[in-house]
Parts: C-alpha cells; sequence; structure tokens
C-alpha cells in the first residue's frame, strides 16, 4: 500500500513516518510545489491508495484539487487536514467523500489512530 502525504508541515511528515514505518506501509511526500497540476501530476503518477492532503500547503486550491482528483480515482481514499477553522471549507471539503478532516494542531495518537483505521478499511476493500 501506499500514501502520499502532501505537505511541508515537518511535524506532519515526522509523526506518519513514524506511523507508517511500524506498520510498513510506504510514504511518499510531496511539497515541491503547491501547484494544483504538479501535486495531480504527482499523485496521479505514484496512484496511491490513500491521499493525505494539508491544506495549509494547498490553500486556496485544495477544495478544486481535491474536486479533480476525484474526477481522476473515485475510490481514492483521503485524509484532510487543515487549521482553517472556517465552517465553508469543512461543508464544502466534507462533500468530496473525505474519510477523515481533521483541524490542527493535531494529536498525535489522534493522527495515527485516524490512519491505521483508514488503512484497515483499505485493506478489508482490497482483501
Amino acid at each position: 500500500m501506499k500514501i502520499i502525504l502532501i505537505s511541508k508541515d515537518q511535524n506532519l511528515v515526522q509523526i506518519l513516518r513514524k506511523t507508517t514505518n511500524s506498520v510498513g506501509i510506504d510514504l511518499a511526500v510531496f511539497n515541491e510545489s503547491n501547484d494544483p497540476l504538479d501535486v495531480m501530476s504527482a499523485v496521479c503518477t505514484q496512484n496511491p491508495s490513500l491521499l493525505f492532503v494539508d491544506d495549509d500547503f494547498t490553500s486556496p486550491h485544495s477544495a478544486h484539487l481535491l474536486r479533480s482528483l476525484r474526477k481522476i480515482n473515485q475510490n481514492m481514499d483521503i485524509i484532510f487536514t487543515t487549521s482553517d477553522t472556517s465552517i465553508s471549507l469543512g461543508k464544502e471539503i466534507s462533500q468530496l467523500g473525505i474519510h477523515y478532516y481533521a483541524i490542527k494542531p493535531l494529536e498525535e495518537s489522534e493522527l495515527a489512530d485516524s490512519l491505521k483505521s483508514v488503512v484497515e478499511l483499505i485493506n478489508k476493500r482490497i482483501y
């Protein structure tokens, strides 16, 4: 299983690396560009089972990016994190089939539990 994290948040990267290493999952981190076309290209090229999107990196294009990725791969599981507490963003993003929506700052255990839960869901679908 492959997970792509789209973020420059080093705390998030460290937590996910630790969690994915403990369960033997391949984690790729994309943080070269927040241009939606670059992000889409990276995601489509690597075809992950799970996409982990940090809105703080992809904003203001997050909703558009996720909508476009959904058109390409409707089955891709997505976890979304943000520092933005606005209700309008929450409504817009939650309509895109996000499996987990979290507002930063995140506890390491909360993030690890959510990741493991989504991975378990994916594994049940695969096998």
